[in-house]
Protein backbone atom coordinates (compact mmCIF):
# COMPACT_ATOMS: atom_id res chain seq x y z
CA UNK A 1 0.00 0.00 0.00
CA UNK A 2 1.34 3.18 -1.25
CA UNK A 3 0.96 6.52 1.17
CA UNK A 4 -1.49 8.06 -1.00
CA UNK A 5 -3.93 5.00 -0.13
CA UNK A 6 -3.05 4.99 2.82
CA UNK A 7 -4.46 8.80 3.12
CA UNK A 8 -7.74 7.80 1.10
CA UNK A 9 -8.58 5.28 3.40
CA UNK A 10 -8.06 7.25 7.00
CA UNK A 11 -10.50 10.21 4.68
CA UNK A 12 -12.98 7.26 4.80
CA UNK A 13 -12.33 5.76 8.44
CA UNK A 14 -15.39 7.05 10.70
CA UNK A 15 -14.61 9.01 14.20
CA UNK A 16 -14.15 5.97 15.80
CA UNK A 17 -11.75 4.60 13.64
CA UNK A 18 -9.59 7.10 13.71
CA UNK A 19 -9.32 7.96 17.04
CA UNK A 20 -8.21 4.28 17.40
CA UNK A 21 -5.83 4.85 14.97
CA UNK A 22 -4.40 7.67 16.77
CA UNK A 23 -3.90 5.66 20.05
CA UNK A 24 -2.45 3.01 17.69
CA UNK A 25 -0.40 5.47 16.51
CA UNK A 26 0.62 7.17 19.52
CA UNK A 27 2.08 3.35 21.07
CA UNK A 28 4.21 3.04 18.63
CA UNK A 29 7.59 3.38 19.17
CA UNK A 30 9.83 6.49 18.28
CA UNK A 31 11.46 5.58 14.88
CA UNK A 32 15.42 5.90 14.36
CA UNK A 33 14.53 10.04 13.15
CA UNK A 34 14.89 10.50 16.82
CA UNK A 35 18.38 9.48 16.54
CA UNK A 36 21.29 11.81 15.90
CA UNK A 37 23.03 12.04 12.53
CA UNK A 38 25.89 10.76 14.46
CA UNK A 39 24.13 7.63 15.67
CA UNK A 40 22.04 6.97 12.60
CA UNK A 41 25.80 6.56 11.12
CA UNK A 42 27.12 4.48 14.02
CA UNK A 43 23.63 2.01 13.29
CA UNK A 44 24.23 1.71 9.44
CA UNK A 45 27.86 1.19 9.66
CA UNK A 46 27.30 -1.51 12.45
CA UNK A 47 24.95 -3.03 9.88
CA UNK A 48 27.23 -3.35 6.97
CA UNK A 49 29.78 -4.70 9.19
CA UNK A 50 27.42 -7.67 10.44
CA UNK A 51 26.54 -8.25 6.71
CA UNK A 52 30.17 -8.63 6.13
CA UNK A 53 30.94 -11.06 8.77
CA UNK A 54 32.13 -14.40 7.76
CA UNK A 55 32.53 -13.52 4.35
CA UNK A 56 35.60 -13.64 2.65
CA UNK A 57 37.10 -10.15 0.41
CA UNK A 58 36.21 -12.01 -2.63
CA UNK A 59 32.47 -12.92 -1.48
CA UNK A 60 32.27 -9.18 -0.49
CA UNK A 61 33.51 -7.63 -3.72
CA UNK A 62 31.06 -10.11 -5.75
CA UNK A 63 28.25 -9.25 -3.27
CA UNK A 64 29.10 -5.50 -4.17
CA UNK A 65 29.06 -6.03 -7.83
CA UNK A 66 26.31 -7.70 -8.08
CA UNK A 67 24.27 -4.77 -6.10
CA UNK A 68 25.98 -2.31 -8.31
CA UNK A 69 25.46 -3.84 -11.73
CA UNK A 70 22.24 -2.66 -12.90
CA UNK A 71 21.10 0.68 -12.26
CA UNK A 72 17.66 0.91 -10.96
CA UNK A 73 15.41 4.00 -11.34
CA UNK A 74 14.47 5.76 -7.46
CA UNK A 75 11.24 5.62 -6.97
CA UNK A 76 9.65 8.99 -6.65
CA UNK A 77 10.11 9.81 -2.89
CA UNK A 78 7.99 13.31 -2.91
CA UNK A 79 4.76 11.24 -2.49
CA UNK A 80 6.27 10.60 1.21
CA UNK A 81 6.81 14.27 1.77
CA UNK A 82 3.79 16.06 0.80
Amino acid sequence: MIFEEVLRAVDEMTDEERRRLQQHIDRLPKKSTQLTPKERMRRLNAAFDAMGEGMSQAQLDEMTAAMTEDYIEAWDESVWTQ
